[in-house]
């Protein structure tokens, strides 16, 4: 795997480089100071597999580097560094939302004072994302598999996708679940999600730090027509028309009572916020039906809380392989053999379908 480097700061790229010389399989194909070196690299057709990018640089910084990248280039996963800061974290939303495909903060790496400060944090940050890309780069194209795919073609009876014909009652709760290329996958499902009066709640559990989750909150109510999108709140009570966030660095779960409550308690598959937390406290508490939806994503979290919720009587979906950043947590769902597969433009169509059932 070739891996571009591309930061202003030396330490920084000589710590990013000696910590990816520890990974068998890697070459550093160049370690750059500024964006327009990477796109004059790329443009004279050097092979990279992977870039690390530096959000603040000077000539051309990160967001700008992104957007040229992109204009030429689809494919190469670009991870970000970003500050803990709310402008770093605003810049960070939009650089996912203009073609970034992760991110790391420089506070988590250590900082860019150090080389042994920076190295200990870049492995623990760094090297799992890469290591995950590593692996998609790496898997066989998708066969056909057994389990059919929830069609999102329209029915001749009211255009629904067909397989929600089979939904016997209506969901009046969503769940959904995402972590590496979710705010790109968020974005897109958002765009799409149409107004109706009866717009049942999300819970939304999305792996990110404080700062980060309030900003993709607002990223996502501006351009979604049919949700408001907020960070979850202690006593929240549920409302049609609204996105529950789980704020970064909390998990978030319904009560008994069908507020919301956020802990931090010990992580759970080593993140906080935890699908797993929020899908088995609607398990244990909610009711009436649930429709469950797992998207792109590192890892194994909301697997367990699928298999609760499918033992309660939820619809259960999962993002299929070939349109996620990483098929990690929804690859983890599919092996429970309880949930069906969707593609990501079919998301939207299912929860609009949901929601204009009466």
């Amino acid at each position: 795997m070739k891996v571009l480097i591309v930061d202003d700061s030396v330490v920084f790229r000589m710590a990013i480089k000696q910590a990816l010389g520890e990974i068998e399989g890697i070459q550093i194909v160049d370690a750059l100071s500024n964006g327009q070196l990477a796109v004059d690299f790329l443009k004279k057709g050097n092979e990279v597999d992977l870039i690390t990018l530096d959000m603040e640089m000077p000539i051309l910084d990160g967001m700008a580097t992104i957007k040229e990248i992109r204009a030429f280039n689809k494919d190469v996963p670009i991870i970000v560094f970003s500050g803990l800061t709310t402008k770093g974290a605003e810049k960070t939303i939009d650089a996912l939302s203009s073609g970034a495909n992760d991110f790391v903060t420089k506070e988590e790496s250590g900082g860019a004072n150090s080389i042994d400060k920076s190295l200990d944090m870049i492995r623990h940050s760094l090297l799992p994302k890469i290591e995950a890309f590593k692996v998609r780069r790496k898997r066989p194209l998708p066969t056909p598999a057994k389990e059919e795919s929830v069609e999102t073609s329209s029915a001749s009876d009211g255009g629904q996708p067909e397989k929600l014909i089979s939904m016997a009652k209506k969901p009046r709760m969503i769940v959904m679940a995402s972590s590496t290329g979710g705010p790109d996958a968020l974005s897109k499902v958002f765009r799409k999600l149409e107004k109706h009066a009866s717009n049942v709640p999300i819970l939304l559990v999305q792996h990110m730090p404080p700062v980060f989750t309030e900003k993709l909150a607002e990223m996502l109510t501006n351009i979604s027509p049919g949700y408001a999108v907020k960070e979850g709140k202690p006593g929240d009570r549920l409302e049609p028309g609204v996105c529950y966030i789980a704020p970064g660095d909390y998990h978030m779960v319904l009560k008994p009572d069908l507020t919301i409550d956020l802990n931090q308690k010990e992580k759970v598959c080593y993140v906080r916020p935890a699908a797993n937390c929020l899908f088995e406290s609607v398990a244990e508490n909610f009711k009436e039906q649930v429709a469950s939806f797992v998207l792109t994503g590192m890892g194994d979290d909301g697997a367990e809380g699928v298999k609760k919720l499918s033992e309660r009587g939820s619809y259960n979906f999962f993002q299929d392989e070939n349109s996620c950043t990483v098929f990690g947590m929804p690859g983890a769902v599919k092996k429970t053999g309880v949930a069906q597969e969707v593609k990501l433009e079919g998301v939207s169509e299912l929860i609009n379908s949901i929601n204009a059932r009466l």
